[in-house]
């Protein structure tokens, strides 16, 4: 079985060095995942309906919006058909999946940026993450930089920024 890296995981592990040591041995040890607290549910809901909502806000800003996050794709047939909007152009791509090297993960949006040339033509992309908090805490960042990590991968150009809403 060949490693893959996410974000998400990358911020697990800097929250719990033995987050990723059980995740790819829980078959083997037979361990189970505790359940979601009702607060940790809760803050899940809201994470969720935030970023519904921003979708919501960039649908009326924009015309060219594709929704990946809620197809039937499996990730790795997101990988191809996130490339494939990133060609067409799609102004706002929500929920598409990115690899680079053994980095692998699902971004919340990708805007397009008609400042930057990219091998796409005269445009790239930016990652837009939406975090239901205060402020940004260091492992957003990270995060956020795996995922513009993979981004550039893709389109052979390192976007000049990224954004937490």
């Amino acid at each position: 079985m060949k490693n893959l890296y996410s974000p998400s995981m990358l911020k697990s592990y800097l929250s719990c060095k033995y987050t990723i040591f059980n995740e790819v041995n829980e078959e083997k040890l037979n361990l189970k995942k505790i359940e979601l607290t009702k607060n940790d549910q809760l803050r899940v809901e809201k994470g969720n309906i935030h970023e519904k909502n921003y979708l919501k806000e960039l649908k009326k800003k924009f015309k060219k919006v594709i929704d990946l996050k809620n197809s039937d794709l499996s990730k790795e047939e997101k990988v191809p058909k996130t490339i494939q909007a990133m060609k067409e152009g799609w102004e706002i791509i929500y929920g598409g999946y990115l690899k680079r090297d053994k980095w692998r993960g699902e971004f919340d949006f990708l805007i397009i940026n008609r400042n930057l040339k990219s091998k796409f033509g005269d445009y790239s992309y930016e990652v837009i993450d939406t975090k239901n908090s205060n402020k940004p805490k260091p492992d957003h960042i990270i995060q956020l930089g795996m995922y513009t990590y993979m981004l550039e991968g893709t389109q052979g150009v390192l976007p000049k920024r990224f954004t937490i809403f």
